[in-house]
Order: structure tokens, then sequence, then C-alpha cells
């Protein structure tokens, strides 16, 4: 149940860039699409790491 949440990246980086296809505002001194893909980077990277902490078959043990 807990591998649903790999959807997340998904739709943050696919159905987001539509939206957050703009220069300004300047984020961190990067305009603002090239914001919202680094910190989709960081948002799968974070999602990966729960996924992966928290899915049973990388443990060994039998669902």
């Amino acid at each position: 149940m807990v591998k649903l949440l790999l959807i997340i990246p998904f739709l943050f980086l696919l159905a987001g860039i539509p939206f957050a296809n703009k220069i300004h505002p300047m984020v961190l001194g990067m305009p603002f699409s090239l914001f919202w893909i680094a910190a989709g980077i960081l948002l799968s990277t974070a999602t990966l790491a729960v996924v992966y902490h928290f899915d049973r078959q990388n443990k060994g043990e039998e669902q």
C-alpha cells in the first residue's frame, strides 16, 4: 500500500509543469520552472526514502 506514494513525484513533475511554466518569480536565483524541477527531484528522493523504509520486502519479512 505504501508503494502508492510513488505516484506523488510523477504527478508533481508531470502534472505540475504546465502550472509552473513561468520565468518570474525567481526563486533562489533560478527561474521558477527550474526551481520546480529541482524541488521535484528532492521530493522524489524523499518519497523513495519513505517507501524504502516502510516496504516490508526490503526487510526480508513475509507479507
